[in-house]
């Protein structure tokens, strides 16, 4: 299955990034007007086709692709999905639309993060023509059919072209990643702290923010929807101030990556009560922490 209904208009697809289930998700909103909210990684776009099928959304009735921010498994599919989309037009934040039409400084960036044997699994994003992208800066409002409207907010912290998307009436907020991550059978939540462009105080700010809309339910990227609202708020900006405290001490200490990482690990282990971490949870937990050690090498 790679569609699941979560309320009248939405469903959420998984991706099945790298063929995991549960890691990485995309949201569609039906109507006259369908909209899909983040696509995943190139390397899955069929998955997301797929889903469409099971909700039974052609791809040329998709009118907007919302890509909340540029990271690989945000937007890297939506170059390869708009082939397939002649009537959708790209939504997205003014700072991303640069790395959207030219996506070489997000792939050399990516790769330095990853390597090249993960971006090979991961996909190259596709170039998208200016011409089928419109800009959103610090809020806009979009009309999905039959009185549901949308409120797309600036959501910078976690990435500085980052957007969250309220859906008007129904106070759902699709929040990107301004909250952490909680997988499916992971009971912690670990923040999303990546390279190259982290900022602490921004995303605690911009929590806030999200939270000031009195949403009754998240729909999140890693992995799926929420009730517990003031938890996942809560909880993210505490342990995004805890984390960079921590990470800090070990930077100041002249830890290695890979030394931090395995105390975070550990960290996370704990958190959830148990021995071990899958590989998609060890790769968040990793970037993460790079992110936070890249923050303080660039503001030492």
């Amino acid at each position: 299955m790679f569609a699941t209904r979560v309320s009248e208009r939405v469903y959420l697809l998984d991706t099945y990034a790298l063929g995991v289930p549960g890691t990485v998700g995309a949201y569609l909103v039906k109507g006259p007007r369908p909209a899909l909210v983040d696509c995943g990684y190139a390397s899955s776009y069929e998955s997301v086709l797929r889903g469409l099928a099971e909700t039974g959304v052609m791809p040329s009735d998709v009118r907007y692709v919302i890509p909340t921010h540029v990271h690989l498994d945000h937007a890297g599919a939506a170059g390869k999905l708009l082939g397939e989309m002649p009537n959708a037009e790209v939504l997205a934040q003014e700072k991303a639309v640069p790395h959207l039409v030219d996506p070489t400084r997000l792939v050399e960036s990516s790769t330095r993060v990853f390597g090249k044997e993960m971006m090979e699994l991961y996909g190259v994003p596709k170039p998208i023509p200016a011409s089928r992208i419109m800009a959103v800066g610090e809020e806009a409002s979009l009309d999905l059919g039959d009185g549901l409207t949308a409120t797309m907010m600036h959501a910078p912290g976690h990435a500085p072209h980052q957007i969250s998307v309220s859906l008007d009436g129904t106070r759902a907020l699709l929040t990107a990643d301004s909250v952490g991550i909680v997988y499916p059978g992971l009971k912690a939540l670990i923040p999303t702290t990546p390279p190259p462009s982290f900022h602490p105080s921004e995303l605690v700010a911009t929590i806030a923010k999200l939270k000031q809309t009195s949403p009754v339910e998240l729909l999140v990227p890693h992995f799926g929807t929420r009730r517990d609202v003031d938890w996942v708020f809560d909880r993210t900006a505490e342990l995004v101030e805890s984390w960079v405290g921590r990470v800090k001490e070990m930077w100041k200490q002249k830890m290695t990556l890979d030394e931090a990482a395995e105390e975070m690990e550990r960290t996370v282990m704990a958190d959830a009560g148990v021995e071990g971490l899958p590989i998609y949870a060890r790769i968040s937990v990793r970037t993460s922490t790079m992110g936070i050690m890249h923050y303080l090498e660039k503001n030492a």
